[in-house]
């Protein structure tokens, strides 16, 4: 009898971890190179996918395979410490180079492995806050700058520095927004269009969304930008149309 108690909780014990392990992706393989200037002027070769000219963004059967060019970190670095978060096919990942007590900064190659996510459950990459990575296929695919963020942690969490819509209209799929914000660059903005992931019932149903800007700067200088945004993610099903509230204002998009 007391065999047949252990055996069972041997099976219990492991069918657990292998649960856990499913739902909890680890990172692995991290290294770096040593503690060097910053290399002016060299470009990696890229996938096609990314958005950023310093992040490599590679899926395989092990998992994400991620390589950062040209980290900034304190020059007494010892490690790279690599977190992240996965909710709703939003990836996000944090890299900080420790110890980090040195008024100095270096630059280093980090390579890692995030295992156990498939491409096809990757709707967006951010890397401390920036966007590397976006998700299209043949069904999605458009001339639209960026794709919409359907995520409520990113809705809540996210920069939400002041912004003024001037203007929105939709072609076809493509939700255009011009818009003003202060700053030192608005070539330097990174900009994010988050879907609240709440759908009101109405007639129409609406969702509400925000613009999100990064990397804004401390100058008082105004600068305005013209950004367009793939929405066919926010389409409801059974609908024909749906009304997005953006910051105090409204486009009724029909599909």
């Amino acid at each position: 009898m007391k065999k047949v108690v252990i055996l069972l909780s041997l099976v219990v014990l492991f069918t657990v971890s292998c649960v856990e392990s499913e739902l909890e992706p680890q990172i692995s393989n991290v290294s770096w190179t040593p503690c060097e200037q910053n290399k002016q002027g060299e470009q990696s070769t890229l996938k096609s996918e990314t958005f950023s000219d310093k992040v490599d963004v590679e899926f395989s059967d092990k998992g994400i395979q991620i390589l950062y060019y040209d980290f900034e970190v304190p020059c007494d670095f010892t490690t790279v410490n690599v977190t992240h978060t996965f909710v709703n096919g939003v990836l996000n990942i944090t890299q900080q180079g420790f110890p980090n007590q040195a008024n100095c900064v270096c630059y280093t190659n980090v390579s890692y492995t995030i295992g156990e996510i498939s491409q096809d459950k990757v709707n967006v990459i951010f890397i401390n806050g920036e966007q590397v990575y976006c998700y299209n296929n043949g069904n999605n695919q458009s001339d639209c700058d960026q794709n919409v963020i359907i995520s409520q942690i990113e809705y809540n969490n996210a920069p939400n520095h002041p912004v003024m819509i001037f203007d929105m209209n939709i072609e076809g799929d493509c939700l255009k927004i011009k818009f003003g914000a202060s700053g030192c660059s608005g070539d330097n903005w990174t900009v994010k269009l988050i879907d609240c992931e709440v759908v009101a019932e109405s007639m129409p149903c609406q969702r509400t969304l925000r613009l999100s800007l990064n990397d804004i700067g401390v100058c008082e200088a105004y600068f305005q930008k013209e950004m367009s945004f793939n929405i066919k993610d926010l389409q409801i099903q059974g609908d024909r149309s749906v009304q997005l509230n953006i910051l105090g204002k409204s486009i009724l998009y029909e599909y």
